[in-house]
């Protein structure tokens, strides 16, 4: 019975995934340039749960596995090669996740959009490292009475985020076998509660087939802009995010914005790396609602310090630091919590991109910023 349950949402999963496919199959044919190299990948993916937390234990035991199909081209223009300061392969990726508990934890189908930045490159193979976000739709969710250990997933549609290792071996001029590390997430990113989130390492296995012979990944091109000693920059932004407080017997379900203000010291180090010193104010409305079910009048603002760092890959930016609460008069679950940016430097001036905040295992909001940079 288990067998035919899974049999039957891979093959719903699989006429979608094709139907995806063939639409995103103009994002290669639309492109005549000869600089672009248009892609086709296919890869199953096998692994385990990570049991982040004692309330999801019990259902963390199964392995699941994957089918998953990308399409992508890769830019051997300068303008794409600034982006990163390498080539870097981008696309789409889509396909099927099975977590092996049909009654409980079901299965899921993502879309996501992925870019690979290529760290070595030969005649015979590349190692690239690949990272993707975005939307996936889940057979089964928590519910009170029906399923309620499956506090993995709350709301149908959530959000995967991943990072992989790749190393490609060439087989013939066009084609290459393909042996991949993932770490895979996914989470409502804090808009409905319960929220644990599932973390699932994997390994893939797989082949990329190119539509024309792929060159070798060298250039001449050097990064427009070079740290040769430290500098400082000044950098003030806002963000905002969506989250939504559950029904009780008394309320009715209700969604509410977040947003927040934040300014820091950045110290450039390097040309690819900095630290960074700040502050972060954030009022969660969310928490506001929460205040006043409970008929206290605690201020429902936070402010903390923050420290970390940020990798600098050419017009991208990956920022990772901790916060630190200075003011929280209705107490987090954590004093500590940490917070990841993943930005796109419009010009010298102004960066916008997406963060997620978490208390430990739990993302607590996810949303977008836009920051402004100044020269010290």
């Amino acid at each position: 019975m288990i067998f035919r349950y899974e049999r039957y949402n891979i093959k719903k999963a699989t006429g979608l995934v094709a139907g995806i496919l063939i639409f995103s199959n103009f994002f290669c044919l639309s492109q005549s340039d000869t600089l672009n190299f248009p892609l086709y990948g296919f890869h199953s993916q096998y692994g385990f749960i990570i049991p982040h937390s004692a309330v999801i234990r019990p259902v963390s035991g199964s392995k699941p596995f994957g089918l998953l199909a990308d399409i992508g081209r890769l830019n051997k223009s300068f303008n794409s090669w600034k982006v990163f300061n390498t080539f870097w392969f981008y696309g789409i990726q889509t396909g099927y996740y099975s977590f092996q508990n049909p009654d409980v934890l079901g299965g899921a189908i993502i879309l996501t959009g992925y870019a690979e930045p290529v760290l070595v490159s030969g005649r015979k193979i590349i190692l690239s490292v690949r990272m993707g976000g975005g939307l996936s739709w889940h057979t089964k969710i928590y519910n009170e009475e029906s399923n309620p250990t499956n506090q993995f997933f709350c709301s149908r549609i959530s959000f995967p985020i991943y990072v992989a290792m790749r190393f490609k071996y060439t087989v013939t001029e066009r084609t290459y076998l393909t042996l991949s590390g993932f770490y895979n997430h996914i989470s409502n990113g804090g808009m409905k509660q319960p929220n644990y989130g599932m973390n699932f390492p994997m390994v893939a296995f797989g082949l990329e087939h190119f539509r024309k012979p792929l060159p070798l990944l060298k250039s001449g091109f050097y990064p427009q802009v070079k740290i040769t000693e430290p500098t400082y920059y000044f950098i003030a932004g806002a963000l905002t995010s969506y989250k939504v407080v559950d029904r009780s017997d008394i309320y009715p379900e209700k969604g509410s914005l977040a947003w927040g203000i934040y300014t820091r010291i950045i110290r450039h180090i390097k040309t690819y790396y900095s630290l960074n010193a700040g502050a972060e104010l954030i009022a969660d409305n969310a928490l506001k609602e929460v205040i006043r079910r409970e008929n206290s009048n605690l201020d429902h603002e936070r402010l903390a310090i923050t420290f970390g760092q940020d990798f600098h890959l050419g017009k991208v930016i990956f920022t990772q630091y901790l916060g630190f609460y200075v003011y929280s008069p209705y107490k987090a679950k954590n004093a500590i919590y940490q917070k990841y940016e993943l930005g796109y430097r419009i010009n010298r001036n102004i960066i916008t991109g997406l963060f997620l905040k978490a208390h430990t295992y739990e993302a607590d909001l996810l949303g977008i910023q836009v920051s402004y940079l100044l020269k010290i």
